[in-house]
């Protein structure tokens, strides 16, 4: 079967890169051909949006109540040298995009669309959050499947409009999963669905299955603390010092984003060779428990906390390998229904 995907843009974010090549390669081994759709936000548009967002943020500036932080403007569409390296080698992609279309979904065979993983169903980084219901081929007679989509939040964040348009579209699909038990509820309550709560696609995969990545990456001898934090504050800071000399380790800390140095096997060897790490970041929690590594997660509720309350029960109740059997054979019914 030939499969599209549909997630987050490709772009500078180690987690959403890795997601999305675990993912491939689970359906690869299932017998499939994949391809994954390479949308990148239009920079002008995305800037037109920013400014739009700074003009009501000053409207609403002097109402305390209203008061919220004005928006940051992002090298959106910009890849860095370790994303391009990393797609180019390992991720089969389209042509880059600026526009979801119906034209990118063809084949000779039977075709599929998987919607996932990562916050794909979350408004505030989808800013057309439709196309992550697929609405751009929405009177195609085509299977839909939704892998560990994740709307972020416990809460919800759509428009009235909005949950009106993606329950509709929601309707069409013929599977839905979602990566944290949250949003089995979200989906039930709001979208009128029922889902199931799967792992992310990173969590299919093994130790063994990454180490052919970071293969060429030295050990590193150095006993080390990992900090991969992606917001941090003088209490975090503190609190992952202490650790380090309690353990009697060297203190490591790795960026994320415009600050990234590393390339992906790079940050993959970070969480292989660490003893410790200490991250607020979902996918670094992800590679610590997958490196079989101890580690503190620290993470911002801003960004999301459903995703960790969700993954920290599992490993914390030792359900992981059951889950991850679980998701595996959710998917293949998927596909094969």
């Amino acid at each position: 079967m030939k499969i599209f995907i549909v997630t987050m843009p490709l772009l500078n974010n180690y987690g959403g890169l890795l997601q999305n090549y675990a993912l491939q390669k689970i359906l690869i081994k299932l017998g499939h051909q994949v391809e994954t759709i390479d949308f990148i936000r239009n920079p002008s548009s995305s800037f037109l949006r920013c400014v739009l967002s700074w003009t009501k943020s000053l409207i609403i500036y002097f109402i305390p109540s209203k008061r919220k932080p004005f928006a940051k403007l992002r090298n959106v569409g910009v890849r860095m040298n370790f994303s391009n390296s990393f797609i180019k080698k390992n991720i089969n992609v389209s042509q880059t995009t600026i526009r979801y279309s119906k034209k990118m979904i063809k084949g000779n065979s039977e075709l599929a669309v998987i919607v996932g993983s990562d916050q794909v169903w979350r408004p505030k980084y989808n800013y057309c959050i439709e196309n992550m219901y697929l609405n751009f081929i929405k009177k195609y007679s085509i299977k839909r499947i939704a892998y560990a989509a994740s709307f972020g939040l416990n809460d919800w964040e759509y428009t009235p409009k909005q949950t009106k348009v993606c329950s509709k579209l929601a309707y069409k699909f013929n599977a839905i999963s979602v990566r944290e038990e949250s949003g089995v509820k979200l989906c039930k309550e709001h979208l009128g669905v029922d889902a199931t709560w799967v792992l992310d696609p990173t969590l299919l995969l093994t130790k063994e299955d990454y180490f052919p990545i970071c293969k060429d990456i030295p050990v590193c001898k150095e006993k080390y603390l990992a900090v991969y934090v992606l917001d941090e504050n003088e209490e975090v800071t503190a609190m992952y010092e202490k650790e380090a000399a309690a353990r009697g380790l060297v203190v490591k800390k790795f960026y994320a984003g415009a600050k990234s140095t590393l390339s992906v096997p790079e940050w993959l060897a970070m969480f292989r060779d660490a003893s410790y790490v200490v991250t607020d970041s979902f996918h670094g929690t992800v590679f610590s428990i997958i490196f079989g590594k101890e580690f503190k997660c620290v993470y911002n509720k801003s960004r999301g906390a459903a995703r960790f309350e969700s993954l920290l029960e599992l490993y914390n109740s030792g359900k992981l390998e059951e889950k991850r059997v679980f998701s595996l054979n959710w998917l293949k019914r998927a596909l094969e229904s």
